[in-house]
Order: C-alpha cells, then structure tokens, then sequence
C-alpha cells in the first residue's frame, strides 16, 4: 500500500532498499567468524570441553545453507508471492535465533539444530523471495538488481560485527595462548547475544518488508526494447526443468558454485580464528569484520554491472584467479605478522566473495529465464550444502592435521576448478548459439 502512493518510476527502488534491509538481517553467516571465539570459548567452558574453533566450522556449515531451502523459497514465491515468502523465511529464522538463547545452554548438537539448520533454512526461503521479487522489476538489468540485492545481505556484517563484540567483550579482554576466553562475565554474556541479535533483525525485517512487493504492471514499459537483454534463444522457452536440470550447462554451473563455496566457507569461516594467531586484539579483528563486508557488499554492485556492461565469463574468470591468489599469500600475511596487510587482505577476499555470490544468480537468471529462475537457482544452490560439508570435514578433521598455512594452500586451489568451469561453460549446448552473456563479443 505504500508504493502505491509512489510515483510508478520509483517504486523499483524503494522495492530494491526494502530487499537490501531484508537482506542484511540475514547476514549472520558472514559474521560467523566475529562470533566463533565467543561460542567456542562458551561451549568449551560450560557445556562441553572437547569443543574446538575447529569443530564449529559445521555451524558455518549450516547457516551457509541447506538443500532446497532456497528451492522452496522460489515455489513460495510463485504462489504466494515475495513479501509473504520473505515474512516466513525471516520469521523462522529471527525466531529460531532468540531460542538459540537457551539452546547453547543444552548442547552442541541442539545449537546445531536452533542456530544452524532452522535459520539456514528461513534465510533460505527469504532470500530467493527477496532476489526473485527484486529482478521482476529490473527485467532489463538484472545484474545490477542482482548486485545491489546480494550486497545487501554482503554488508550486514557492517554492523553484526561490532554489535557483536560491544555486547559481549566491551571491556576489550584478549583470548589465553589456547585461544579461549576465559572471562565469566565474558561467557555470561554469549546466550543474551542471541536476543540482541534476534531484535536488531526484527527492526531491519519490518522495516524492509513493509517496502517488498511485486509489480502488477511493467515497470519500464514504454523503455527502449533494446534495453531489455534477450535471455535465450527461442528454444529455450520449449524446454522443461527436467531438461533444464540434466543439461551440462546446469552442472557446470552448479560445480562452479561448489567449488567457490567450499573457498568461501573455509575462508571466512576461519580467518578470525587464524588472525588471533598473531594479532591479540580482539576490538581489531571485529573492526576488520565490519571493514572488508563494505567490500563484500560495494563488490557485490560493482560485479553485476560489470557482468552487465561485459560478461559473466570475463568477470568470474577474474574473480577466481584473484580469489586463490588471495587465499595462497595468507601464510605470508601471517608470517609479517602486520595487522594492516591482514586487513587488506581479507577486505580483498571479501570483494572475491561478493563477486562469486552476485555472478551466480545473474548468469542462472539469463540461461533459465525469469520464470524458472527461482527453482532452477533453488537448484544450483543446493552445492552450498555439499561445500558446507566439505568446509566441515576440513575444520574439522584437516585442520587439526595441516594447520592453518596448509590449508590455506590447499583451500586455494577451489576457485582454479571454477575458473576452468567458467572458462569452458559456453561449449556447452544451452549457450553454445548464444553466448553474449558468457564472452564478450567481437
């Protein structure tokens, strides 16, 4: 009712900030790593002492995603359209997050189920609600629509992270040589945590869908028809989504994204817990979380309109090249023991986060086409639970056998696999006689 009162040129924008304050209330996964020393040290000490940073990686697991969540989240959308997608997903997973306040009192494996799987699960549905609504009014220029909406859930982190440790640690205490907090009124302070949370994503979800809404006209009619980009060729429209489904181009897609995910969660999933290695503060380390998300979320715009004005192809060939040549020079970073080449680095890894998350959803958008993009999206993003349990396997059982510098080095090598899948996806039939979006031409 409130876009009605807008002038028609307006409303896809006041549309794209009600999708971008949804959207940053979901961003707890990218704070993770600004959390991780404060559960761990609170599992470690009161519920039980064989826990490690290491073993948490599988909570990082969960809240990157599980299967068909964001499936569901485009059938909720087509019929029940986006806001009311959206308004389940955040009510699931607001909620799910304030009874984590009691949960990690009981054990891991419940905070697993009410912090882990259930708000994985909501954000899920709300995402490809708010992603799907917001390209419906951007037909033209869905990599832009795409970067702004993912650059919203990028820069929630902006202010979870300092929200975080000023609740928790404002008296600015450091870790032991284990790299535990040891402080009770520290560790007091970690079950509240979930209720702060819990309540500044309430604000931020009202606030946002009070503004979705889907449009029942075009909003560019009367724009110039060389604007809107033709998606595919005509066959496309023939073809089902179990053909969509078994066609290589869909896999190439869907491994590109696993492989990028399994960089991304191994990455931003550890980096705090490894920069306490040599940097003490933990006021730092937080300030450098809310830092490199402004990255994560300027990123996310910059790639879609670079995908717009050239290619898929180009940019996250670019994207997973600088990606693993970020990750390699981390031991190096270390081994300075700089804090600002530290930050620098992880702002740059961010960028390279931003680019994989906004790219995806443009090129799934132009091969499958508007209407089958939010389960055929639903689809590809079903890889982030594969590459969650590849992340939780390394935490866990790699990490403790490499060390950090290993890893790292092993980690790195992701983002080549994608970069050669990137390279060859216009071979494969879907885009072989339409290849616009994926290289640029002569």
């Amino acid at each position: 009712w409130i876009l009605r009162w807008i002038p028609p040129s307006y409303r896809p924008y006041l549309v794209l900030l009600g999708g971008v304050l949804t959207m940053m209330s979901l961003a707890i996964v990218y704070s993770f790593a600004n959390m991780l020393p404060y559960l761990v040290s609170y599992l470690h000490f009161r519920v039980d002492e064989s826990i490690t940073a290491g073993s948490l990686i599988w909570l990082q697991t969960l809240l990157s995603g599980v299967p068909f969540s964001m499936l569901i989240g485009g059938v909720v959308e087509q019929s029940m359209g986006g806001r009311m997608g959206a308004a389940i997903g955040c009510a699931l997973y607001t909620g799910s997050i304030a009874f984590s306040s009691v949960i990690i009192g009981v054990s891991y494996g419940w905070l697993l189920f009410s912090f882990g799987f259930l708000p994985s699960f909501g954000s899920g549905i709300a995402y490809n609600s708010v992603l799907i609504t917001a390209q419906r009014w951007f037909p033209g220029r869905i990599g832009f629509a795409s970067g702004v909406i993912v650059a919203g859930f990028g820069c929630g982190t902006l202010f979870i992270a300092p929200l975080q440790t000023l609740f928790v640690n404002p008296d600015h205490y450091m870790t032991n040589s284990e790299g535990f907090f040891t402080q009770e009124d520290l560790l007091d302070r970690v079950p509240s945590l979930f209720l702060v949370m819990a309540l500044f994503f309430t604000i931020l979800q009202v606030m946002g869908l009070i503004l979705l809404a889907s449009p029942i006209e075009d909003p560019f009619e009367g724009e110039d028809e060389n604007h809107t980009i033709s998606l595919l060729p005509d066959s496309r429209s023939s073809m089902g989504v179990k053909e969509m489904f078994f066609s290589s181009s869909f896999v190439f897609l869907f491994l590109t994204l696993f492989f990028s995910s399994c960089w991304v969660q191994i990455t931003t999933g550890l980096y705090k817990a490894y920069g306490l290695q040599f940097i003490s503060s933990d006021h730092f380390l937080s300030m450098v979380a809310a830092v490199s998300s402004i990255f994560n979320c300027g990123s996310r715009i910059t790639w879609g309109w670079l995908a717009d004005k050239s290619s898929y192809q180009k940019t996250m060939v670019i994207v997973s090249l600088l990606a693993s040549f970020i990750t390699w020079t981390l031991p190096m970073v270390k081994y300075s023991e700089s804090p600002i080449l530290f930050l620098v680095s992880i702002c740059l890894l961010f960028t390279c986060v931003g680019g994989t998350y906004s790219l995806l959803p443009f090129v799934s958008s132009r091969l499958f086409g508007p209407e089958r993009f939010g389960i055929m999206y639903g689809l590809v993003q079903i890889s982030l639970s594969m590459a969650g349990v590849i992340s939780g396997l390394f935490g866990q059982y790699v990490l403790p056998y490499l060390g950090y510098d290993r890893l790292f080095l092993v980690t790195g090598c992701f983002p080549i696999i994608s970069f050669i899948l990137t390279s060859l996806l216009h071979l494969t039939p879907l885009v072989r006689n339409r290849t616009e979006y994926m290289v640029p031409t002569a």
